[in-house]
């Protein structure tokens, strides 16, 4: 029970932070700021050609609204999956510098100079 409490806290620990993260990124990273809105222009075209052909192919205004879902699903499980990457990697760099300090320590206590 103590674990399923603490992995629902972290799920949306992982959530809330990837969240905060692309909002920064929306106002602070010039390139990413491009990204969103040239993708939202492509959106509006798509959108506004599915609304012209809408009699002819009633499928089209659909399946781009469709599509517009799957890639913002796509995009956000993309960022949690970095995410937890990072945080995994933090664990396993921080670990790997305690060792080595740990070794370097060891090595400066064997050739302690005699006086």
């Amino acid at each position: 029970m103590f674990n399923s409490i603490l992995n629902q806290a972290f799920e949306q620990y992982v959530l809330d932070r990837v969240d905060d993260i692309l909002s920064i990124a929306g106002v602070a990273d010039v390139k990413y700021k491009q990204v969103v809105k040239d993708a939202g222009a492509v959106l509006e075209k798509l959108m506004e050609i599915g609304r012209e052909l809408e009699e002819q192919h009633p499928e089209l205004l659909r399946l781009v609204m469709e599509y517009e879902a799957a890639t913002n699903m796509e995009s956000g499980l993309a960022a949690e999956i970095v995410y937890r990457e990072g945080i995994r990697d933090s664990c396993r760099v921080r670990q790997e510098v305690a060792n080595f300090m740990q070794r370097e320590g060891h090595r400066d206590r064997l050739f302690v100079p005699i006086r």
